[in-house]
């Protein structure tokens, strides 16, 4: 079983910005900007929230 622990959420949170480059990059790639625009931000705001969760589980 996943412990969620400062290493298990750095991963998580770097994995999900890594997607959320990724995402970006696609909005400006693909023909379908609308999709990628709000995959896009649901992918960010969950990252954030990730990053938000590590910091505040380390201090």
């Amino acid at each position: 079983m996943v412990s969620l622990d400062h290493y298990t959420l750095g991963y998580l949170s770097f994995a999900l910005m890594s997607l959320a480059m990724l995402s970006g990059a696609l909005i400006f790639l693909s023909k379908r900007r609308d999709l990628w625009i709000k995959v896009h931000i649901l992918i960010s705001i969950v990252a954030y929230l990730i990053m938000f969760l590590t910091i505040w589980l380390v201090r």
